[in-house]
């Protein structure tokens, strides 16, 4: 028997739900599990939903012309044949004009649209008499004139639609359970980046890249022009690596790219100088390996699920150190990426939680110790604590405002100047040099982590901060016009305004407010 339109219809709902389902089950399980799953499951599985998914087209929902093959089968004297045949298929739209004679009824004029092969055209044509199966027989009286434009119509949008409702109640119906307990590979990122404590192939690849990056400075910019670089970037979750060498000649700077398969170079602005420049040739390649490892390493303890995504050389100011500058996603912890740095040597940069004062303090009685500041000397102008979490205050504007760490002011009679020690960087200070008078210092010993814990127990309480952001917190040491006192202690809490307040020095609540 003959699929009359409903059938096939009915069919195509069938497929463009199975097509929505095999969709969403190929980018579930290509988002929640290892890049392979994705490669070899999901977008093979997204191929085959987009594969089986119905495509409407200007015959698809037409019933297929069939001569009427049982003795009682309707006759019809075919009257006008106009097909619509934009394409070389064999079927077509059909217009049919014909006078229908029905068994034991009256004949009655119809017009209807057809699926009609080539064969059954040029049949009609030369012998207008036919025989209609069941399925053929138009309406006596239609509800509307046939069109060639009216096909495939509303089904153009419903099929589509119906597969994409589909897809989106498997995917987000079983929302995060797609992850699925399979064999682990080697990620991407260790894979072509190089990363990974004690991977005996991953300093190797970092090697190789840097030895490929050299190569290339000297092909486009020749051997002199490894001793004049101002930048090297390392992209671990891709094949691509950049160069940005100085012209010592001119002032100019020219990017050199390498990729998988290929390389180029193009002028780039510049207002760096040679005192930023260094001898790539010097750096250790066998060495990049390690320290990228050490660097993950180094954040493991507060962010377990980090990975390295980028790694860049340089000097960070003029004549400083060569630095390398880990990029690192931190997985579920924070919203923005994590940095942290490291020098040729090996040596990484401590990172640390600053809304742990024990440790804030210990920080930054060794950064004031590197500048020959003693804890007891009164020389302190301000002091400022300022957490990582993403939901961190800012009460002033600061150096630390958007990284987190520890600051310090200070005023001694020979400089005043500023440290500053943010989370995975080494400490930076500047300092200015004279005669300076300071009548109003602080020693670092007049504070202790005891004293913030009470102060910021009592902001929680007025707040009515959670425990989960105890260290969302800025809190600093300053003086405040406003008050009598040379300095007070402000502390602001996950971003909540009412647990903004002023203390003094020795912990006594005075206001709710930072002014």
């Amino acid at each position: 028997m003959p699929a009359t339109p409903e059938s096939r219809r009915r069919m195509r709902f069938v497929r463009a739900v199975a097509a929505g389902l095999v969709i969403a089950t190929g980018i579930g399980l290509g988002a929640f599990n290892a890049w392979w799953v994705a490669l070899v499951v999901g977008i093979p599985l997204v191929f085959v939903g987009l594969l089986i998914s119905p495509r409407p087209s200007r015959v698809s929902e037409l019933p297929e012309f069939r001569r009427g093959v049982t003795r009682d089968a309707p006759q019809a004297d075919v009257e006008a044949l106009t097909r619509s045949s934009l394409t070389a298929e064999d079927l077509q739209p059909t217009m049919v004009s014909a006078t229908i004679h029905l068994p034991n009824d009256t004949s009655y004029r119809a017009r209807w649209l057809t699926a009609m092969g080539k064969g059954h055209f040029e049949a009609l044509s030369s012998n207008p008499r036919t025989t209609l199966g069941p399925a053929q027989v138009p309406p006596r009286d239609p509800s509307a004139t046939p069109r060639f434009d009216d096909h495939p119509g509303r089904w153009a949008v419903i099929y589509p639609a119906v597969t994409f409702l589909s897809t989106c109640a498997l995917l987000f119906g079983v929302a995060e359970n797609w992850e699925v307990s399979l064999p682990s590979f080697p990620s991407i990122d260790s894979v072509v980046g190089g990363v990974g404590g004690g991977d005996d192939a991953a300093p190797a690849s970092l090697a190789a890249r840097h030895q490929r990056l050299l190569d290339a400075i000297v092909e486009y910019e020749g051997p002199s022009a490894v001793r004049n670089v101002l930048r090297l970037n390392y992209s671990l979750g891709s094949s691509s690596d950049q160069a940005v060498v100085f012209d010592p000649s001119n002032g100019r700077a020219t990017s050199i790219n390498v990729y998988s398969g290929g390389s180029n170079s193009s002028a780039v602005p510049n207002l760096d100088r040679a005192d930023k420049t260094f001898d790539a040739a010097e750096i250790d390649p066998t060495s990049l390996g390690e320290i990228a490892g050490a660097m993950v390493s180094e954040v493991a303890g507060m962010l377990p699920e980090a990975t390295l995504e980028r790694l860049s050389i340089q000097r960070p100011q003029a004549n400083a150190p060569v630095t390398l500058t880990g990029t690192l996603d931190p997985g579920d912890a924070f919203i923005r990426d994590v940095d942290i740095q490291a020098h040729t040597d090996g040596t990484v940069a401590k990172f640390f939680d600053p809304g742990d004062f024990a440790v804030a303090f210990a920080v930054g009685r060794d950064a004031l110790a590197a500048a020959r500041i003693a804890p007891n000397a009164p020389v302190l102008d301000g002091f400022v604590l300022r957490g990582i979490a993403d939901n961190t205050p800012i009460i002033s504007a600061s150096s630390i405002q958007n990284s987190g760490g520890v600051l310090f002011r200070y005023t001694t009679p020979d400089r005043t100047g500023q440290i500053v020690v943010a989370p995975g960087r080494f400490p930076e200070s500047s300092t200015t040099t004279g005669r300076f008078r300071n009548d109003h210092g602080l020693a670092f010993d007049a504070l202790s982590p005891q004293l913030f814990d009470r102060i910021r127990d009592d902001s929680m309480r007025r707040g009515s901060i959670p425990a989960y952001d105890r260290n969302a917190v800025t809190i600093d040491v300053t003086d405040v016009p406003t008050t009598d006192a040379d300095h007070v202690i402000r502390i602001e809490m996950a971003r909540v305004d009412a647990s903004k307040g002023m203390y003094t020095l020795d912990g006594r609540f005075i206001k709710p407010a930072h002014y």
